[in-house]
């Protein structure tokens, strides 16, 4: 601020009415006169009033000391009867108390506070008002600056207190909404803080947890009365070790928070999820922790889910924090048996696995697999191998516990799936530390992978460093069928509901042309639980929990089996929109994998161990039943299982060879047969009218002879055997067996050399085979 500066020789100020003041060379007031009503002023800001005669309490020395004169702020226009709010702001040098002046303040001028604000209710007539503050600073003398303020009154309040609604903070929204339903009306405007009213719509969004004021003002700047509400913060339920803080569990809307030890009793549901550094929970076998948005584990806090525990997410974009303890038990295992794995948490390395003995990874490409050091980091939706542990033993099996640590995967991943040559096989897995509904992963997926998941299982021990028979589970919506034992997928026949940790093959769509494409998982896929296994009834349940559940479904199950253990099943359908072509959601091909004997069926180039077929269903069908074998020997067709209408519906099982027609639900059916592949030997039909099958004539290719030891295996798959001779090479009868009534026979020991013998079958019809082999 400048100081006033009077004409050279003149130390009087003229005031506005003729009067005048004497100024000393010091900026004093020492003489003059002037009236109690006249005032001093550098431009708009107040620098002195008279006191109705000569010294008034201002030096124009002190202002200049001041560096400025400061200024009085109000929320003027207000109504009669509202409140009026004063706001001082000082000159910038010194700190300073305040006083008050004007209408409806008391005293005024002599009491000096340190808030540099004032309310009072406006004066209870409308018009214009000034107000002074007295502002007194703490540089030496206490020198006072003074400034004033005109504020305008108008008439009335806006209406009566607000009337409001409030949407509180939730599970999902960490802030609130406040509503005004009243007043309302042309140039209202409202305030939750009672400062601003630049809100024209009544609705204050993304509102803090607090307390607020609210209230309205109208085109005439007339407010409201205040009415006070309040915006609690999300809810939550505070474990402190021994109970809830709500005294019930959490709910979905609310956030639970752990604050001490924690062991499930059951299931949870939360919001969200908080554990505090230093605590511990775990999840117990069969407990679901099901929260809708993140898991946040503070530092030195653990969250363990124990083997059949899950951890349920619904929110797909709500991102975790912290890590997870998730246990898996394999099946039981011996020495060198291999499985497949998923990782259920980001980062986990190969070596977390219990199964460290050697990992393995599928290229789809070269349709190998590829070795991995235990560093490589799991890939989430990826799956990997890990053989049994080398310190494993053979006899007795044995389970092995893997522990997963890293934050819980969740929501949306996506795995590529590769198409090269047909087939194109991609290992992939259940990203997630609960189970998923392999139904909605695959109708999801149909434009980029067949609708069957692969589980790799095998049906026997592994001898001398060989799987003597592999196989693979087969799931997809018309059903599953198992390999006998069971699969890391949760049991013989796989149900459905894929596992944590679970490893499995999908197939990339065929009418692809060959490339990298994209499979995704989401949180809709996820199951609570495990489940349990079981055949639905043929007809769509009510209440259906997955896809396939809820179409209407009529089932076959059969299987081959040898006298050894060789096992491999087969299923068939009459499913709801299935077709009699080739479904990929429907139809499962074959994978070829070793195993001693395959049954299935065909649908033009197709081998399908599963088959859909279309509705309705009629009793005249008859569907050729194929199957391959490496036995020499009997083997047994079996009705392992049936639903639907064919809970009464007869099921025959028609040998073209040996025109033997067989109730598959009164005993399974026996037969004789060759090492090879057969499709043209069974119908599977389900009237018993006659068949019109004869016998084909007899070849000699429908014998086989098979020698070990010194002792020699007669097979004739075709037709009943009645005699069988062996002779050497000078014709000299070396055995004789004669009243025989079967395909198959054994000689005994065979006293001879080793030679060339001649082995002569007969039958009951006159005809005969002679084959020649050595005995040795």
């Amino acid at each position: 601020m400048l100081p006033l500066i009077l004409p050279p020789g003149n130390n009087r100020l003229t005031l506005g009415d003729g009067s005048s003041m004497i100024i000393n060379p010091g900026g004093s007031l020492v003489g003059g006169s002037c009236n109690a009503s006249e005032r001093i002023y550098i431009g708009t800001n107040l620098l002195a009033s008279c006191n109705g005669g000569a010294g008034a309490d201002f030096s124009f020395y002190d202002l200049m000391n001041f560096g400025g004169t400061g200024s009085l702020t109000s929320n003027s226009p207000v109504c009669t009867g509202n409140t009026l709010n004063l706001f001082a702001t000082p000159p910038p040098n010194g700190t300073y108390t305040y006083s008050f002046l004007g209408s409806g303040l008391p005293g005024g001028g002599t009491t000096y506070l340190a808030s540099p604000s004032y309310s009072l209710t406006a004066p209870a007539s409308a018009g214009s008002y000034t107000y002074q503050v007295k502002m007194k600073s703490s540089l030496p003398g206490n020198p006072v600056v003074i400034a004033e303020i005109t504020v305008v009154v108008n008439s009335g309040l806006a209406t009566a207190t607000p009337v409001t609604t409030l949407t509180q903070p939730t599970c999902t929204l960490a802030t609130g909404t406040i509503t005004i339903t009243s007043p309302t009306g042309a140039g209202m405007t409202y305030s939750i803080n009672g400062l601003t009213y630049t809100n024209t719509t009544g609705i204050f969004s993304g509102v803090a947890s607090g307390t607020y004021s609210v209230t309205a003002k109208n085109s005439s700047g007339c407010i409201s009365p205040a009415a006070s509400v309040t915006i609690t913060g999300q809810p939550t339920d505070i474990w402190n070790g021994t109970s809830w803080s709500t005294g019930l569990p959490p709910t979905s809307s609310q956030i639970a928070v752990f604050a001490g030890t924690y062991s499930s009793t059951g299931d949870i549901t939360a919001c969200s999820l908080e554990i505090n550094p230093g605590v511990a929970v775990t999840m117990n076998s069969g407990h679901t922790l099901t929260i809708v948005n993140a898991v946040a584990v503070s530092g030195g806090g653990s969250l363990t889910f124990e083997d059949g525990a899950s951890l349920l997410q619904t929110n797909d974009a709500s991102v975790n924090t912290g890590n997870i303890s998730y246990k898996r038990k394999t099946t039981a295992l011996r020495q060198y048996d291999y499985t497949y794995w998923s990782s259920p948490v980001a980062a986990a390395t190969l070596s977390q696995l219990a199964t460290n003995s050697l990992f393995y990874s599928f290229n789809t490409s070269g349709n190998t697999y590829v070795y991995q050091t235990g560093a490589t980091v799991m890939t989430p939706g990826i799956g990997y191998l890990g053989r049994a542990p080398g310190n494993l033993t053979y006899s007795p099996t044995q389970i092995v516990e893997t522990i997963f640590t890293g934050v819980p995967n969740n929501g949306v991943i996506n795995v590529p799936v590769i198409k090269t040559a047909v087939p194109s096989y991609n290992l992939i897995g259940n990203p997630y530390p609960s189970a998923i509904d392999i139904d909605v992963f695959i109708t999801a997926n149909t434009a980029v992978m067949t609708g069957t998941a692969y589980f790799w299982t095998h049906t026997t021990p592994i001898t001398s460093n060989q799987y003597t028979i592999n196989d693979y589970a087969k799931y997809n919506l018309t059903g599953m069928v198992g390999t006998g034992i069971a699969a890391p997928s949760g049991g013989a026949v796989p149900t459905g509901k894929v596992a944590a940790g679970q490893g499995f093959f999908i197939e990339a769509n065929t009418s692809l042309a060959n490339g990298t494409y994209s499979a995704t998982f989401t949180n809709a896929a996820r199951l609570a639980g495990n489940n349990t296994q079981f055949f639905k009834n043929g007809h769509a349940s009510a209440t259906a929990t997955t896809i396939s559940e809820g179409l209407e479904r009529h089932r076959i199950w059969l299987s081959l089996n040898s006298a050894d253990g060789a096992y491999n099943q087969m299923l068939i359908g009459y499913v709801e929109g299935a077709t009699n072509d080739f479904d990929s959601v429907f139809d499962s091909k074959m994978i070829q994998v070793g195993s001693p004997v395959s049954i299935y069926t065909k649908v033009g180039t197709h081998d399908l161990s599963i088959q859909g077929k279309s509705l309705p269903f009629s009793e005249t069908d008859s569907i050729p039943i194929a199957y391959s074998t490496t036995v020499n020997g009997e083997l047994s067709i079996n009705l392992d299982n049936f639903d639907g209408l064919f809970d009464t519906q007869n099921i025959y099982l028609l040998d073209k060879t040996t025109n033997i027609v067989q109730d598959l639900k009164a005993a399974a059916y026996t037969f004789v047969t060759t090492a090879g592949t057969f499709e043209n030997r069974f119908e599977l039909r389900f009237t018993d009218e006659a068949f019109n099958v004869t016998n084909p004539p007899l070849v000699k290719d429908d014998v086989k002879i098979i020698s070990t030891g010194h002792q020699l295996q007669v097979i004739c798959s075709a037709t009943p055997m009645a005699q069988v001779e062996v002779f050497d090479i000078l014709g000299k009868l070396l055995f004789s067996q004669k009243g025989l009534n079967t395909n198959l026979f054994q000689t005994n020991t065979l006293h001879a050399a080793t030679q060339i013998v001649l082995v002569k079958i007969s039958f009951d019809n006159q005809d005969s085979v002679t084959k020649k082999i050595a005995i040795q």
